[in-house]
Protein backbone atom coordinates (compact mmCIF):
# COMPACT_ATOMS: atom_id res chain seq x y z
CA UNK A 1 0.00 0.00 0.00
CA UNK A 2 3.02 2.40 0.45
CA UNK A 3 4.49 1.77 -2.94
CA UNK A 4 0.80 2.32 -4.30
CA UNK A 5 0.44 5.92 -2.10
CA UNK A 6 3.78 7.18 -2.86
CA UNK A 7 4.15 6.07 -6.58
CA UNK A 8 0.73 5.58 -8.44
CA UNK A 9 -1.62 7.67 -6.16
CA UNK A 10 -0.11 11.39 -7.39
CA UNK A 11 -0.50 10.18 -10.88
CA UNK A 12 -3.64 9.02 -10.72
CA UNK A 13 -5.05 11.76 -8.96
CA UNK A 14 -4.05 14.40 -12.14
CA UNK A 15 -5.44 11.89 -14.71
CA UNK A 16 -8.48 11.83 -12.59
CA UNK A 17 -8.29 15.73 -12.53
CA UNK A 18 -8.04 15.81 -16.04
CA UNK A 19 -10.07 13.17 -17.06
CA UNK A 20 -13.55 15.86 -17.86
CA UNK A 21 -11.32 17.78 -20.51
CA UNK A 22 -11.55 15.03 -23.10
CA UNK A 23 -15.19 14.66 -23.07
CA UNK A 24 -15.17 18.63 -22.61
CA UNK A 25 -13.70 19.08 -26.17
CA UNK A 26 -15.29 16.43 -27.87
CA UNK A 27 -18.58 18.04 -26.47
CA UNK A 28 -17.58 21.41 -27.41
CA UNK A 29 -16.70 20.08 -31.13
CA UNK A 30 -20.04 18.75 -31.54
CA UNK A 31 -22.23 21.20 -29.71
CA UNK A 32 -22.62 23.32 -33.40
CA UNK A 33 -26.33 22.77 -34.64
CA UNK A 34 -27.41 20.65 -31.51
CA UNK A 35 -30.70 21.50 -30.03
CA UNK A 36 -30.94 18.22 -28.15
CA UNK A 37 -31.92 19.18 -24.19
CA UNK A 38 -30.14 16.09 -23.36
CA UNK A 39 -26.67 16.71 -25.42
CA UNK A 40 -26.90 19.75 -24.26
CA UNK A 41 -27.43 18.99 -20.23
CA UNK A 42 -24.90 16.66 -21.15
CA UNK A 43 -21.99 18.64 -21.78
CA UNK A 44 -23.60 20.81 -18.88
CA UNK A 45 -22.65 18.06 -16.64
CA UNK A 46 -19.28 17.71 -18.20
CA UNK A 47 -18.59 21.64 -18.02
CA UNK A 48 -19.20 21.02 -13.78
CA UNK A 49 -16.90 18.54 -13.72
CA UNK A 50 -14.32 20.65 -15.27
CA UNK A 51 -15.04 23.33 -13.06
CA UNK A 52 -15.22 21.39 -9.55
CA UNK A 53 -12.01 20.02 -10.63
CA UNK A 54 -10.09 22.96 -11.37
CA UNK A 55 -11.72 24.63 -7.87
CA UNK A 56 -10.38 21.71 -5.98
CA UNK A 57 -6.66 22.28 -7.42
CA UNK A 58 -6.85 25.42 -6.41
CA UNK A 59 -8.32 25.45 -3.09
CA UNK A 60 -5.81 22.80 -2.33
CA UNK A 61 -3.14 24.42 -3.43
CA UNK A 62 -4.42 27.06 -1.01
CA UNK A 63 -4.45 24.68 1.85
CA UNK A 64 -8.21 24.74 2.24
CA UNK A 65 -10.71 22.35 3.17
CA UNK A 66 -12.61 21.53 -0.01
CA UNK A 67 -15.06 19.04 1.12
CA UNK A 68 -17.26 21.47 1.10
CA UNK A 69 -17.66 21.74 -2.77
CA UNK A 70 -18.80 18.17 -2.45
CA UNK A 71 -22.06 18.74 -0.75
CA UNK A 72 -22.81 21.63 -3.75
CA UNK A 73 -21.58 19.45 -6.70
CA UNK A 74 -23.91 16.43 -5.63
CA UNK A 75 -26.78 18.15 -5.82
CA UNK A 76 -26.38 20.19 -9.12
CA UNK A 77 -24.33 17.38 -10.51
CA UNK A 78 -27.65 14.67 -9.68
CA UNK A 79 -30.04 17.62 -10.87
CA UNK A 80 -28.30 17.79 -14.31
CA UNK A 81 -27.98 13.49 -14.56
CA UNK A 82 -31.88 13.60 -13.54
CA UNK A 83 -32.87 16.11 -15.73
CA UNK A 84 -31.46 14.06 -18.84
CA UNK A 85 -33.27 11.15 -17.46
CA UNK A 86 -36.53 13.64 -17.40
CA UNK A 87 -36.11 14.34 -21.45
CA UNK A 88 -36.01 10.61 -21.69
CA UNK A 89 -39.02 9.65 -20.34
CA UNK A 90 -42.72 10.04 -21.26
CA UNK A 91 -44.97 9.31 -18.72
CA UNK A 92 -46.02 11.96 -16.61
CA UNK A 93 -45.72 9.85 -13.48
CA UNK A 94 -41.66 9.41 -13.94
CA UNK A 95 -41.23 12.58 -14.69
CA UNK A 96 -42.66 13.72 -11.13
CA UNK A 97 -40.56 11.14 -9.52
CA UNK A 98 -37.53 13.13 -11.04
CA UNK A 99 -38.57 16.15 -9.28
CA UNK A 100 -39.47 14.64 -6.59
CA UNK A 101 -35.84 12.59 -6.29
CA UNK A 102 -33.93 16.68 -6.62
CA UNK A 103 -36.45 18.13 -3.79
CA UNK A 104 -35.46 15.01 -1.26
CA UNK A 105 -31.94 15.21 -2.29
CA UNK A 106 -31.74 19.13 -1.56
CA UNK A 107 -33.00 18.18 1.65
CA UNK A 108 -30.98 15.49 2.43
CA UNK A 109 -27.90 17.47 1.39
CA UNK A 110 -29.25 20.07 3.88
CA UNK A 111 -29.21 17.58 6.34
CA UNK A 112 -25.46 16.68 5.80
CA UNK A 113 -24.22 20.11 5.64
CA UNK A 114 -25.81 21.50 8.59
CA UNK A 115 -26.86 18.86 11.27
CA UNK A 116 -24.99 15.79 11.04
CA UNK A 117 -21.29 15.54 8.96
CA UNK A 118 -21.05 19.37 8.21
CA UNK A 119 -19.96 21.30 5.75
CA UNK A 120 -15.99 20.60 6.11
CA UNK A 121 -17.11 16.60 5.99
CA UNK A 122 -17.77 14.01 3.28
CA UNK A 123 -21.84 14.26 2.66
CA UNK A 124 -22.01 10.48 2.80
CA UNK A 125 -25.49 10.45 3.45
CA UNK A 126 -26.78 12.55 -0.20
CA UNK A 127 -23.89 10.76 -1.75
CA UNK A 128 -24.96 7.81 -1.20
CA UNK A 129 -28.61 8.74 -2.03
CA UNK A 130 -27.69 10.20 -5.68
CA UNK A 131 -25.67 6.95 -6.72
CA UNK A 132 -29.22 5.02 -5.64
CA UNK A 133 -31.64 7.27 -7.08
CA UNK A 134 -29.65 7.56 -10.27
CA UNK A 135 -28.99 3.51 -9.88
CA UNK A 136 -32.91 3.26 -10.46
CA UNK A 137 -33.16 5.79 -12.75
CA UNK A 138 -30.69 3.65 -14.99
CA UNK A 139 -32.46 0.34 -14.35
CA UNK A 140 -36.06 2.07 -15.18
CA UNK A 141 -34.04 2.92 -18.31
CA UNK A 142 -33.26 -0.54 -19.43
CA UNK A 143 -36.84 -1.37 -18.31
CA UNK A 144 -37.84 0.79 -20.75
CA UNK A 145 -35.71 -0.57 -23.48
CA UNK A 146 -36.49 -3.80 -22.95
CA UNK A 147 -39.95 -3.01 -23.69
CA UNK A 148 -39.11 -1.31 -27.08
CA UNK A 149 -39.25 -3.41 -29.92
CA UNK A 150 -37.76 -0.50 -32.28
CA UNK A 151 -34.37 -0.71 -30.24
CA UNK A 152 -32.24 -3.22 -32.23
CA UNK A 153 -28.67 -1.52 -31.80
CA UNK A 154 -27.68 -1.04 -27.87
CA UNK A 155 -24.78 0.57 -28.39
CA UNK A 156 -26.46 3.17 -30.51
CA UNK A 157 -29.03 4.17 -27.95
CA UNK A 158 -26.70 7.19 -26.15
CA UNK A 159 -29.12 6.95 -23.30
CA UNK A 160 -28.80 3.01 -22.78
CA UNK A 161 -24.63 3.60 -22.57
CA UNK A 162 -25.29 6.52 -20.25
CA UNK A 163 -27.61 4.18 -18.07
CA UNK A 164 -24.43 1.46 -17.55
CA UNK A 165 -22.06 3.93 -17.12
CA UNK A 166 -23.70 5.36 -14.12
CA UNK A 167 -24.85 2.35 -13.14
CA UNK A 168 -21.31 1.01 -12.88
CA UNK A 169 -19.31 3.94 -11.90
CA UNK A 170 -22.22 5.26 -9.06
CA UNK A 171 -22.62 1.61 -7.87
CA UNK A 172 -18.54 1.27 -7.35
CA UNK A 173 -18.44 4.70 -5.23
CA UNK A 174 -21.47 4.73 -2.93
CA UNK A 175 -20.06 2.06 -0.82
CA UNK A 176 -16.72 4.41 -0.40
CA UNK A 177 -18.25 7.73 0.14
CA UNK A 178 -20.22 5.69 2.58
CA UNK A 179 -17.19 4.22 4.48
CA UNK A 180 -15.24 7.78 3.95
CA UNK A 181 -15.55 9.33 6.84
CA UNK A 182 -14.61 6.24 9.13
CA UNK A 183 -11.83 5.79 6.87
CA UNK A 184 -10.74 9.39 7.60
CA UNK A 185 -10.95 8.34 11.18
CA UNK A 186 -8.99 5.74 11.13
CA UNK A 187 -5.99 7.26 9.05
CA UNK A 188 -5.06 9.53 5.78
CA UNK A 189 -3.96 6.32 3.79
CA UNK A 190 -7.34 4.75 4.67
CA UNK A 191 -9.64 7.30 3.44
CA UNK A 192 -7.03 8.04 0.32
CA UNK A 193 -7.48 4.28 -0.93
CA UNK A 194 -11.19 5.13 -0.53
CA UNK A 195 -10.46 8.14 -3.10
CA UNK A 196 -8.26 6.22 -5.14
CA UNK A 197 -11.32 3.58 -6.17
CA UNK A 198 -13.96 6.38 -6.88
CA UNK A 199 -10.48 8.23 -9.00
CA UNK A 200 -10.19 5.26 -10.97
CA UNK A 201 -14.25 5.13 -11.65
CA UNK A 202 -14.62 8.87 -12.10
CA UNK A 203 -11.47 8.14 -14.90
CA UNK A 204 -13.63 5.42 -16.59
CA UNK A 205 -16.89 7.26 -16.20
CA UNK A 206 -15.75 10.42 -18.45
CA UNK A 207 -14.02 8.33 -21.26
CA UNK A 208 -17.45 6.62 -21.88
CA UNK A 209 -19.19 10.00 -22.07
CA UNK A 210 -16.87 10.88 -25.41
CA UNK A 211 -19.30 7.92 -26.88
CA UNK A 212 -22.14 9.36 -25.72
CA UNK A 213 -22.03 12.74 -26.98
CA UNK A 214 -20.91 11.55 -30.20
CA UNK A 215 -24.08 8.76 -30.38
CA UNK A 216 -26.11 11.94 -29.05
CA UNK A 217 -24.83 14.28 -31.32
CA UNK A 218 -25.50 11.39 -34.31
Amino acid sequence: MEFFLAHIYPSLKWVAVLSPLLPFGVGLWLIRNQKDPKFRLMLLYIILGVIAQAAQIITAKLGMNNLWMNHVYTLIGFSVLAGIFYYSFDKIMLKRTIIFGIVLLCVLNYYDAFITDGLTKMNSVSQVAASVMLIILAITYFYKVANNAKIIYLDRDPMFLLSCAILIYYAGTSMSYAIFNEALAISNDAARICVAINMILLILFYASHVFILRRMAA
